[in-house]
């Protein structure tokens, strides 16, 4: 089990460096990238309140219905002359050492894409210039409405810079995780969505209203019902799996996490009339 204690700040901070590295490297391809996973409620919500823990890796989803023609360099071509690994088993992965004061840290970058069109379905990946990216549950509702985020840090280097990030918006994140949850167990994934729920910008009502102009399309009600499925009581596997993640063993702090976790859940899911 992974838990909040094994996110070690400097491999986040490396995974963050690297996050940026790639928004310069495939700049050319700014319009068709996406960040999504882990890194998305840091990059979307204020972390004035409540900090998230981010992530330790990159997830980048690739639209492989418009990145077909190479331009100056293909995705590989970019991302090995950078000094990225391809992985041998898992071509869609790729790796990224980098070095923090003396400690080498490896990142992994992971590439995504959605399901329809493309390859056929009983292909796992889609092809998308000379690299595979996996298939993901709802990778397609990504590139409807990406958000763009500025944002400062320090490259693997060691350089500091500013650029801008194309980051999946609240309703596809969401979507994603909950096709997440529903073929994997990983208590960062409930985790993150008790997150947002609880600190969207504006709170419940202004979550709901996001969703109200996207609940008809399949995809996103799907994912919401995968949520309400994991978070159909204060002990289902939802709630309890925040409360794992946090590392909570006074038993009040744990039902008390857990209940707040299912209500806020409901309550937005009351609000979109998921069931």
């Amino acid at each position: 089990m992974v838990t909040k204690r094994d996110y070690d700040a400097i491999q986040v901070e490396a995974a963050r460096s690297v996050m940026l590295e790639l928004v310069h490297l495939l700049g050319e391809y700014h319009d068709d990238i996406v960040v999504v996973g882990g890194w998305v409620p840091m990059l979307l919500i204020p972390q004035d309140k409540a900090r998230h823990i981010g992530s330790m890796d990159v997830d980048l989803a690739l639209n492989h219905k418009t990145l077909r023609d190479p331009g100056y360099k293909t995705i590989r071509k970019l991302l090995l002359g950078q000094g990225y690994r391809q992985d041998e088993n898992q071509p869609f992965i790729f790796w990224r050492t980098v070095t923090v004061g003396e400690r080498p840290i490896e990142v992994e970058v992971d590439l995504l894409a959605g399901e329809y069109e493309g390859t056929t379905r009983r292909h796992r990946t889609q092809e998308v210039q000379d690299v595979r990216a996996r298939k993901a549950r709802g990778c397609d509702l990504a590139f409807e409405s990406a958000r763009e985020v500025h944002v400062h840090g320090m490259l693997p280097d060691g350089a500091r810079d500013t650029c801008t990030i194309r980051v999946a918006a609240i309703i596809p994140f969401l979507a994603m995780k909950g096709m997440a949850m529903a073929t994997r167990l990983k208590e960062k994934d409930p985790w993150d969505v008790h997150y947002c729920v609880k600190n969207y910008p504006g709170g419940p009502d202004a979550l709901a209203a996001e969703f109200v102009p996207h609940i008809g399309h399949g995809l996103v009600k799907e994912g919401l019902l995968h949520i309400a499925e994991k978070f159909a009581s204060p002990e289902h596997i939802g709630p309890k799996s925040v409360a794992d993640f946090e590392e909570l063993t006074d038993a009040e702090e744990r039902a008390f996490i857990q209940r707040d976790a299912y209500e806020r859940v409901q309550d937005l899911l009351r609000r979109l009339d998921i069931s």
